[in-house]
């Protein structure tokens, strides 16, 4: 048995998700492994959201349901020791880790399977983890349409009549010191101006939908004609702005697994995705761009 371990906010939780497609697709009995509780902080300050939010067709075994709580109550006595042993720890019960050092580069040797039981570490954060699962991907994530607020719905319709792009720009969490040092000013102003230029060059009579935790910022430094902000979306209905996100023509991202979900899910055929050129400051990032998407 393959067990993926799923912790991070929403965007990582998808990414997580899409893996674990992936190594079914391959032929491997797998299953999530959620260590936590589902409001625990571990997932976000939402908690774990994929089940909430999108029809997944995943029901577990009654057998496997039994293992995977077995592992979690392993998993929470585990926490006492200090993490370069709980490799080996695991490994007394016949359970090996998959890791890789760097999440945003691809390595395919994860999908050399060594062992009959391995607990995979990672977030996967590239869409190479699951290019052989790309339908069943999209088959599940589907949002529940029955969820969305009103305000939501109408925004959405305005967004089907327009030459509409997203613009995603996050700053909120990026700016405390858990993140700046990884994150924090890539997404520079100078950045989105080039980004609308490139759509704007290309796209007639765009409309701006503008994403973002922090409104005044945007509007001291930003005059964005034809824009509509979007900002009703908040806390636990944070979700919504990922599916309004998808419905857009186009997309502006930023270095976040959020709107990076937003883009893939586009079914455009014809869309424009501007991804900024670097990811994070200090590791690698080459493979979390897709090739068809412009980096600027």
């Amino acid at each position: 048995m393959k067990f993926i371990s799923v912790t991070g906010g929403l965007g990582n939780q998808m990414f997580i998700y899409a893996f674990y497609l992936n190594i079914r697709k391959r032929g491997q009995k797998a299953t999530l492994f959620v260590p936590y509780r589902h409001d625990s902080k571990k997932y976000g300050k939402n908690g774990f959201e994929l089940e909430k939010i999108f029809l997944l067709h995943d029901k577990k075994k009654i057998y496997t349901r039994i293992i995977v709580n077995l592992l979690k109550i392993y998993a929470n006595l585990l926490r006492i020791f200090p993490a370069k042993y709980k490799d080996k720890l695991y490994r007394l019960i016949g359970i090996y880790t998959v890791s890789v050092p760097e999440n945003f580069i691809y390595y395919p040797e994860v999908f050399v399977f060594n062992h009959k039981h391995e607990l995979y570490k990672g977030t996967w954060q590239s869409e190479l983890y699951f290019k052989e699962a790309i339908n069943e991907i999209k088959e599940s994530f589907v949002f529940k349409i029955e969820l969305l607020s009103q305000t939501t719905k109408k925004i959405a319709e305005q967004i089907q009549k327009t030459n509409s792009i997203s613009i995603h720009i996050r700053r909120g969490d990026y700016l405390n010191s858990q993140y700046s040092n990884g994150f924090a000013e890539i997404c520079t102003p100078d950045y989105y101006r080039k980004a609308i230029e490139y759509i704007s060059d290309r796209i007639k009579n765009p409309t701006f939908y503008i994403f973002t935790d922090e409104i005044e910022w945007v509007s001291q430094n930003f005059i964005i004609e034809n824009s509509v902000y979007v900002q009703h979306n908040t806390d636990k209905d944070s979700w919504q702005d990922l599916y309004l996100m998808s419905l857009c023509q186009h997309n502006i991202i930023a270095n976040s697994s959020f709107s990076w979900w937003g883009a893939w899910l586009n079914n455009n055929p014809e869309k424009i995705v501007v991804a900024p050129s670097k990811w994070w400051k200090q590791f690698e990032h080459d493979d979390v761009v897709p090739s068809n998407w412009i980096r600027i």
